[in-house]
Parts: C-alpha cells; sequence; structure tokens
C-alpha cells in the first residue's frame, strides 16, 4: 500500500517540475491543532536521535547534521523556480517555509542595502523568529547552536544554493530564545 502511493506521488513529481510559492496550498487537514500531540512526540524523538548522535559521534555529529540538511536542501529546492536575486530567492523560501522555519532579511542600521559587501566577503543577515527547530531544543532543555541547528543552516544553505546556483555558508551570530540571527556568507 506504502509502494502504491509513492508511486502515484512520483507520477505528480516530474523531472523538470517547478513550484512557485503560491502553489504551496496553507490550509492543513487535519486541523493543525488536532496534530499538536504528535508533533510534541516527534519533536522529542528528534531530541533524543540528536542527544544519542552527540554521544556517539561528538563533534562530528555537526559535520553529519549539517550535511544531511545541506543534502535535503539541494533536493527539496529543485522543484523551486531558479531565482539569480539572493534577496528574492530567500524571501520566497520563507514564504515556503512558513510554519517551520520563518525569517527575514535583516540589516544593519548604517547600511542600505541588504546585501553587504566588505573586506572582499558579500553576506545577508537572517533573523529566524519561528523556528521548530528552537522550540524542539526548548522542549527537550538543550543548548542551541548543535547539531539540530545545524541541520537547519545545512537546509538553508542547500536550498539557496540550488535556487540560486550560488555557493553559500550560514553563521550563527546570535542565538536567543525569540530569534536567532544568522548571517549567510555567499561566495
Amino acid at each position: 500500500m506504502v509502494d502504491t502511493t509513492a508511486n502515484e506521488m512520483n507520477k505528480q513529481f516530474q523531472a523538470g517540475a517547478v513550484f512557485r510559492a503560491e502553489d504551496v496550498p496553507l490550509p492543513c487537514s487535519p486541523n493543525p491543532k488536532e496534530l499538536e500531540p504528535t508533533l510534541h512526540g516527534v519533536m522529542h524523538m528528534n531530541g533524543m536521535i540528536i542527544k544519542s548522535l552527540e554521544e556517539i559521534a561528538g563533534r562530528g555529529a555537526n559535520a553529519v547534521t549539517y550535511r544531511a540538511g545541506k543534502k535535503f536542501g539541494h533536493e527539496t529546492a529543485k522543484y523551486f523556480r531558479k531565482i539569480d536575486d539572493v534577496e528574492e530567492a530567500l524571501r520566497e523560501l520563507s514564504y515556503i517555509l512558513h510554519g517551520q522555519y520563518t525569517f527575514e532579511l535583516w540589516k544593519p542600521e548604517d547600511k542600505e542595502d541588504y546585501v553587504v559587501t566588505e573586506n572582499g566577503e558579500t553576506f545577508i543577515f537572517l533573523v529566524f523568529h519561528d523556528c521548530i527547530v528552537r522550540q524542539t531544543l526548548r522542549r527537550n532543555g538543550m543548548d542551541q547552536g548543535g547539531p539540530l541547528c545545524q541541520t537547519l543552516y545545512g537546509y538553508v544553505v542547500g536550498a539557496i544554493e540550488e535556487i540560486t546556483g550560488k555557493r553559500a555558508k550560514l553563521e550563527i551570530v546570535h542565538t536567543g530564545p525569540n530569534a536567532c540571527l544568522k548571517k549567510l556568507i555567499l561566495k
């Protein structure tokens, strides 16, 4: 039965298909409130997986989860339209991911543009607000910046690389209980 469902889905997602942000349905069935206990269970399970990975792989856990997130970002973004403009690509990605990771472009007061070039480095700041990763970490009493965060960083980098065709790297500037500031470096 699962194989039949997978085959049906594969027929819908043919090579070359491109989805625009407006194509992604916002309504959810069943009602999200009905899924809350399931979500909390999955969050707890992810926390336990990450704790176990850290115990086994130590510092290597960050590299493993970053790589997995990056591969997932590349695979997912193959279905998005290609955009050269990084600002536009980031806004569309944030719109598509709304409800999982909400982020917005941010610039210091003294900057005119979001995309900044200093000392030969081009970057853009992102503020992550509602983030399922941060909520999972808080729920499990875990620190931010570790392997679960690295999964998200890898995902964003992989998606942006796939959408824009530009190489990227994401660094932590600040983590907090309500928002995190990241620096997306473009190469």
